[in-house]
């Protein structure tokens, strides 16, 4: 029953990354994904009640998780500028999300379920993969040479498509190591090519970004073993590349451009009408950044709200309304220096447990240290991303928080034998 309740939360999470019912339009009424979270809970409570085990892992993702519903509910009721305590879109994001977290921390008790939720994630986002190519080779574009990316909900522009394409490609290089089989492994290698492409038909600074960081720590740790897969991907990259659009290519010449501009002390003195499409793409995610700063700033335990009411908000700070384009900042407004910090717990928690597992298990179980990198590097991408991204509470993002914080803990529980 146990093993039952484990497949339930992991054909959730193919209909999260999925989302069937956005092509197929008859699986809507059929709350497939409800469904499947709930069979998944419920079979693991049987299963907890037959075989006398606890129903949770009190590990640090499913504690800080805990606290995440916890201080949101209360944000809710007591934030600042919500005026309606009706349960709405994001409170639910987070208790569904925060609840797949406990929930694979608790079910998540050997090595191989962790590397079965991570497999999981990859076959999911192959429809990711095979949705971006046929769009660049059709293109079909969101805004000048950028390419959108598959229907999902999770996806809402080029820039989240960059970022949540680019958090997957060192997961398919792991897959790659990992393979035995020859022909297999060449094809997750070619999945981590097709995702480069992909991130660069996107015309995504910030996914460029988040590749070159990659590359900077790939190659140390790699490149000496793998040299002539490395060679292969990087001349295909740069084959692929020549198709990049050129209006692609100029937004990426203006990254230095766009970084001087965004730290510079005198934007709000500026006039967005005298700008270009980027610039002032730029300038209001700066003013939405300084307003948003000041907004927590003023409100520092509970924030505004988690939904908040947009004319309250803009009275006071004109460009904090709506969604912020960051996701630590978006944690402060929806639940003040609270939110912040659980944000922070969730990212740089997946990240140090990562390191802590590469580290320890170097040279005793080398493959669960590659899997320890894999979650560090993820982590890395996630806080780039995240500077740029509304989705503070992604569902990736407590997927990979649960799924380390289970790897330590069966860790250390393998180390106590």
């Amino acid at each position: 029953m146990s093993l039952w309740a484990f497949r339930f939360i992991l054909w959730y999470l193919c209909i999260l990354l999925v989302q069937p019912q956005n092509r197929f339009f008859f699986l809507h009424p059929l709350h497939i994904a409800d469904i499947a979270v709930m069979g998944g809970v419920g079979l693991h409570v049987l299963s907890a009640m037959q075989d006398g085990r606890p129903l949770i892992r009190f590990g640090p993702a499913t504690i800080t998780a805990l606290l995440l519903m916890f201080f949101s509910f209360i944000s809710l009721y007591a934030g600042a500028m919500q005026t309606s305590s009706y349960w709405n879109a994001n409170i639910d994001l987070i208790f569904k999300n925060a609840l797949v977290l406990i929930m694979i921390e608790a079910m998540a008790t050997t090595v191989e379920r962790v590397w079965a939720v991570q497999a999981t994630m990859l076959f999911a986002t192959l429809w990711w993969v095979k949705g971006g190519l046929r769009i660049a080779a059709a293109g079909s574009t969101y805004a000048g040479d950028r390419i959108h990316g598959p229907a999902v909900s999770l996806i809402e522009n080029p820039n989240g498509f960059a970022y949540l394409m680019t958090v997957m490609i060192p997961l398919y290089l792991y897959f790659y190591q990992k393979s035995p089989y020859k022909y297999v492994r060449w094809a997750f290698l070619g999945l981590a090519v097709a995702s480069v492409y992909i991130v660069l038909q996107t015309g995504s600074r910030t996914g460029l970004i988040a590749l070159i960081l990659v590359g900077a720590f790939l190659l140390p740790k790699y490149g000496a073993q793998y040299k002539k897969a490395i060679l292969i991907g990087g001349v295909a990259i740069f084959i692929l590349s020549s198709s990049i659009g050129s209006m692609n290519m100029e937004r990426y010449r203006t990254i230095w451009t766009s970084i001087q501009g965004f730290l510079a002390t005198d934007y709000e003195d500026k006039d967005p009408s005298q700008m270009d499409q980027d610039e002032q793409s730029a300038w209001e995610r700066k003013m939405k950044n300084l307003h948003t700063w000041r907004l927590i700033k003023e409100y520092p335990v509970f924030g505004v709200g988690l939904q908040p009411n947009d004319s309250l908000v803009m009275e006071k700070y004109y460009y904090a309304s709506g969604q912020v384009h960051n996701e630590i900042l978006y944690a402060g407004k929806q639940m003040g220096f609270i939110g912040m910090g659980l944000y922070l717990s969730f990212v740089l928690g997946t990240f140090i447990r990562g390191w802590v597992i590469q580290r320890r298990a170097r040279y005793t179980w080398p493959a669960l240290a590659d899997m320890g990198w894999t979650f560090k590097m993820q982590a890395m991408v996630i806080m780039i991303g995240g500077f740029f991204s509304p989705i503070p509470w992604n569902p990736i993002t407590l997927t990979l928080a649960g799924s380390v914080s289970a790897l330590i803990l069966n860790l250390r529980e393998h180390e106590g034998l």
